[in-house]
């Protein structure tokens, strides 16, 4: 199953052009997990300096999954929006995909159109 991630600069503007650019490889999208904290953690090392990256948003498809390291949720700033930006993509009404503002965890069922 591909797996596919970004920079893990965790910066919203590089996660939303990472989805953007990749969308299509993962094939029909099923669900979004979105959350605060870590859903994924990723050693990597360069220059012998063990560093972790986090995604916070997994978006799983037919084909595989993307996992972004800035959309999140949990507090007003500019990775829970990138998020919202994402669901409203994926069908979600603008006025409940701001529910990534209030929410530190959740998931949106993209064939049922339910967010929980």
């Amino acid at each position: 199953m591909l797996c596919l991630k970004d920079s893990g600069h965790g910066i919203t503007e590089e996660s939303l052009k990472f989805w953007h650019d990749n969308k299509n490889k993962i094939g029909t999208p099923i669900k979004l997990e979105a959350s605060f904290d870590a859903l994924v953690t990723e050693n990597r090392k360069k220059n012998g300096i063990t560093y972790s990256i986090e995604y916070n948003c997994i978006i799983h498809g037919h084909n595989g999954s993307i996992l972004l390291s800035g959309c999140n949720c949990g507090y007003g700033g500019t990775g829970p929006n990138g998020t919202a930006k994402i669901l409203v993509e994926l069908g979600v009404p603008i006025e409940a995909a701001r529910a990534v503002i209030w929410h530190k965890r959740l998931t949106y069922d993209v064939l049922a159109s339910k967010l929980y």
